[in-house]
């Protein structure tokens, strides 16, 4: 009866026994999420990777940022090019109205200069003919060659109406000469009179460039 007693019940009802589950081990259980996070991470960059399509257009965008960024680049430097030239232009104009100016200022002052002379020679042939000297020559050829390097300097200048009076002038000594030569000494003062006159207006234009009159230049007595 005891023998009985130490049979299984399921033997006694019947069944099979079952074996019981082993126990799962830690990495066994963590096993199926990690295949799923692997799984997830792979859909996941397969769906971040561009498409061919979207590589195209990236790499289209890119040469025309690069199209465009040459094309400015070259701008920029074709502008400073045109400066540097403008600017180099710019400096060799000043060059030559600076040369041009200082070239004026010259024939200026040799303008000064000779009218100065040639109205002390004009001086001189009045004196000589107011004591009845006839012999006037000499001084009136001086007044010539002075009134011709003025007259030079003036047109050289661009200097109209200067040049204008100094021909003038230049008609009156002729005048004086025949005069002389007749001995006619007031007609001959009187022309010498006037060239005197005209040569003070010569001056004075000379003295004033422009408008600006230079100071430390003063109107010489000219009276014959």
């Amino acid at each position: 009866m005891n023998g009985w007693l130490a049979l299984p019940l399921t033997l006694l009802l019947g069944q099979t026994p079952t074996t019981p589950p082993t126990p799962a081990t830690p990495e066994e259980e963590q096993a199926p999420g990690l295949v799923l996070g692997a799984e997830a991470e792979a859909q996941e960059g397969q769906a971040d990777a561009p498409s061919e399509e979207e590589r195209e257009r990236t790499t289209q965008e890119l040469e025309r940022m690069r199209t465009r960024l040459e094309a400015l680049q070259a701008d920029v430097e074709a502008r400073r090019q045109q400066d540097e030239e403008r600017f180099q232009a710019l400096q060799q104009q000043q060059a030559l109205q600076q040369e041009r100016a200082q070239e004026l200022e010259r024939l200026r002052q040799v303008r000064l200069e000779s009218l100065q002379r040639a109205q002390e020679w004009l001086r001189t042939a009045d004196e000589l003919l107011e004591s009845g000297e006839l012999d006037v020559g000499p001084a009136l050829a001086s007044a010539r060659q002075e009134l011709s390097t003025a007259l030079v300097t003036a047109a050289e200048a661009g200097r109209g109406e200067t040049t204008l009076l100094l021909e003038r002038a230049l008609e009156r000594l002729s005048t004086v000469d025949n005069a002389v030569s007749q001995r006619d000494i007031l007609p001959a003062r009187m022309a010498l009179e006037t060239a005197s006159s005209e040569l003070r207006q010569a001056w004075r234009l000379t003295l004033n460039r422009q408008g600006t009159t230079l100071v430390n230049q003063g109107t010489p007595d000219v009276t014959p």
